[in-house]
């Protein structure tokens, strides 16, 4: 018996492979399918199987935007999810020249959403990289043609933190 085990040991030690974790969690059948969702919304399959946006018309050097964390409602933290979608071009410009205007740079633009969730005393932690704890970050939100000043409660390493009332476009400038 002895003999068997370590016959079975020496086996196995020497036809043993290397098992790698894929780089996404979607399984391979499912990839012309989310392909075909990432594109109706105008998305990488990365950015999209990820929440994030990374790349858009038109502008250099946008750092990766994406939901960093559990959405808080009513001062608690929640499991609902931020959505971060990409915008027009038309949002991108208009983005710019906010940035401009309160002579800062544009780090990010996106669209956000929560579908089905209350945002009562909501805040969005979102992922940007580049984002230095300390660094003077400023939310707008568009309001009818306006930008509107947010609320932002914290910036940390590649985190800004920031109020979420609703659904819109929001834009982070530095």
């Amino acid at each position: 018996m002895k003999k068997f085990f370590a016959l079975s040991l020496a086996l196995a030690l020497t036809f043993s492979t290397t098992v790698c974790a894929a780089e996404t969690v979607v399984p391979s059948k499912d990839f012309t399918r989310i392909d075909t969702l990432s594109t109706g919304v105008e998305k990488a399959v990365t950015e999209y199987t990820s929440n994030a946006v990374a790349e858009m018309d038109g502008v250099r050097d946008l750092p990766v935007i994406a939901s960093a964390s559990n959405l808080f409602t009513e001062g608690k933290e929640t499991n609902a999810t931020c959505v971060v979608d990409k915008v027009d071009v038309t949002a991108i410009r208009y983005a710019q020249n906010k940035a401009a205007s309160v002579g800062g740079t544009m780090l990010a633009v996106a669209e956000l959403s929560a579908p089905g969730v209350n945002l009562v005393d909501a805040q969005v932690a979102l992922t940007v990289e580049g984002v230095n704890a300390g660094d003077a970050v400023s939310v707008f939100k568009c309001v009818k043609g306006e930008w509107v000043a947010v609320d932002v409660v914290a910036v940390a390493e590649n985190t800004v933190t920031f109020k979420f009332d609703s659904h819109g476009i929001y834009t982070l400038i530095k």
